[in-house]
C-alpha cells in the first residue's frame, strides 16, 4: 500500500494529459481536482514523521491544497475564476517559499553570497509583462504583476537552497520550478497574448512536472532529515 500513492498519481496525470490532448471534458473534470491530492498523500506516506521536519512538511501540504483549489477554480470560465485560481496559486507559492526558506535555515544564503544568479529570475517576468501588458485587463494587471513576482521569488528560494542540499537534489528541484514558472508564463501568453497550438497539453506538462520535481525533492530531503 505504501508504494502505490506515486503509481496512482502518474496514472492521474496521464489521464489528464490525455483528456487535455483530446479535448475530453469528461477526463479532464475527473482527473484534474485529483493530481495534486495523489502527490500530496504520496508526500504524506513518504515523510510520515514529526518533530523538526512538521513546518516543512505541512508548507509543502499546504502548497498543494492551495494547488488542488486553483486547478480547480481554473477549470471555470470567467474572470473572477480566474483571479480567484491566480490567488490560490499565489498562496501555494508563498507555502512553498515557507518550506524552502525553512530547509534553507540561515541568512547569509546563496544568493546572498551569488546574486548573480537572480538576475534571470528577476529580468524574465519584466520583460514577459512587457510584451503582454497591453492585453491584460486593466483589472487584473496588478493581481498578475503580484503573481509574477510572487512566482519568481519561488524560484529564487529554490536557486537559494544550492550547497545546502546535494546536488543531485537541488538541480531536479530547480528544474520543478523553472516548470512551474514555464507553466504559469504558457497560461499568460495564451491568455493575454498569443493563442498557440498544444498551448493547453504544454501548460500542464511542465505544471504535473514541475509540482513532482519540487515535491520528490522535498522528499528526499526531509527523508535524509531523519
Amino acid at each position: 500500500m505504501k508504494h502505490l500513492p506515486l503509481p496512482i498519481f502518474f496514472a492521474v496525470s496521464l489521464l489528464n494529459l490525455l483528456g487535455v490532448a483530446t479535448a475530453n471534458d469528461t477526463l479532464i473534470y475527473i482527473s484534474k481536482p485529483l493530481l495534486m491530492p495523489a502527490l500530496m498523500v504520496w508526500l504524506i506516506v513518504e515523510t510520515n514523521h514529526h518533530g523538526e521536519f512538521t513546518f516543512r512538511r505541512r508548507s509543502v501540504i499546504g502548497a498543494l491544497v492551495f494547488s488542488t483549489l486553483g486547478d480547480v477554480l481554473l477549470m471555470f470560465a470567467g474572470e473572477i475564476f480566474f483571479i480567484l485560481g491566480l490567488f490560490c496559486f499565489l498562496l501555494a507559492h508563498v507555502f512553498y517559499i515557507g518550506a524552502f526558506a525553512a530547509i534553507a535555515n540561515h541568512k547569509n544564503g546563496f544568493l546572498a553570497r551569488n546574486p548573480a544568479w537572480a538576475l534571470p529570475f528577476v529580468a524574465f517576468p519584466v520583460l514577459l509583462l512587457y510584451f503582454l501588458w497591453s492585453g491584460i485587463p486593466v483589472g487584473m494587471k496588478i493581481p498578475v504583476v503580484a503573481y509574477a513576482g510572487v512566482i519568481n521569488a519561488m524560484a529564487l528560494s529554490v536557486v537559494n537552497l544550492k550547497g545546502k542540499v546535494a546536488d543531485s537534489i537541488f538541480w531536479p528541484m530547480l528544474a520543478g520550478a523553472v516548470l512551474f514558472l514555464m507553466s504559469d508564463s504558457l497560461i499568460a501568453v495564451a491568455k493575454f497574448g498569443q493563442p498557440f497550438d498544444g498551448e493547453r497539453v504544454a501548460i500542464m506538462a511542465t505544471y504535473i512536472l514541475g509540482q513532482f520535481l519540487l515535491v520528490r525533492g522535498v522528499v528526499r530531503i526531509l527523508r535524509a532529515m531523519v
